[in-house]
């Protein structure tokens, strides 16, 4: 169940998927605003991060500052947050000095991406040509050497989203995380197939609002970055 007013298109397969799913609303219910860090240097850069722990930069602190005044007239019960500084940092930011708890948790970090962390594309390519294209590919297994598989960050992040969905049910919960991680608690929360990972494309500080129930959850907004005024940057070292 996908409200009309989103504006960004899905993929034959995510449509088909909620096409396929029967939802039964339950009386209990609460709000995850899921948003992605603020841009950092190694993503202006087009560096991979994954396990790095790279700060915000000044954009992306002005990025989550703007967040925050977007989310100012919302009640937010909880937060959490990934343990990376970049995370971490949005979060404080976004939450505008309110007394909010944040759980600080390496559980939301993003895909380990081992031997590529710190690397661009072109760098990948340049020193690793025979594990560029695998790399590439949406392979659910593949890992660069180090690193996780899509099939090992999607079981830790349903895992953690399941907490707290049950734990939160009639909360409203901010969760900053990382664009490769959200795409897996996305699939996690919308009962999409786990090859649904690629279907969707999270930008810094970009706000996602999934009302969720005891056994679904509905898609409000997705990456909407109105509140950025177009200082947003979709890089791709998540």
């Amino acid at each position: 169940m996908v409200d009309q007013n989103i504006r960004q298109p899905l993929t034959n397969m995510f449509r088909c998927t909620f096409k396929c799913i029967v939802f039964r609303i339950s009386t209990s219910m609460g709000t995850l605003f899921i948003v992605r860090h603020g841009e950092t240097e190694w993503n202006a850069e087009g560096r991979i991060q994954g396990h790095t722990d790279i700060g915000l930069s000044e954009r992306g602190a002005d990025q989550a500052r703007s967040l925050a005044e977007r989310l100012a007239g919302v009640s937010i019960d909880v937060a959490y947050s990934s343990d990376m500084k970049r995370t971490s940092e949005t979060a404080k930011l976004a939450l505008g000095g309110r007394d909010i708890v944040l759980h600080e948790t390496p559980r939301l970090r993003e895909y380990h991406k081992g031997e590529f962390e710190g690397m661009t594309l072109a760098e990948i390519k340049s020193q690793f040509p025979d594990e560029y294209p695998k790399y590439l590919e949406k392979n659910l297994d593949y890992a660069p050497k180090g690193g996780e598989t899509t099939r090992d960050v999607s079981a830790r992040m349903v895992k953690i989203i399941d907490e707290i969905k049950s734990n939160h049910l009639n909360e409203a919960v901010l969760v900053v995380s990382h664009g490769g991680a959200l795409r897996a608690a996305m699939v996690s929360l919308l009962n999409m197939p786990i090859e649904g990972n690629w279907s969707f494309v999270f930008g810094n500080c970009g706000l996602t609002t999934v009302d969720t129930y005891e056994d679904n959850a509905v898609l409000r907004h997705f990456n909407d970055t109105s509140h950025l005024n177009g200082t947003v940057h979709h890089g791709l070292g998540s």
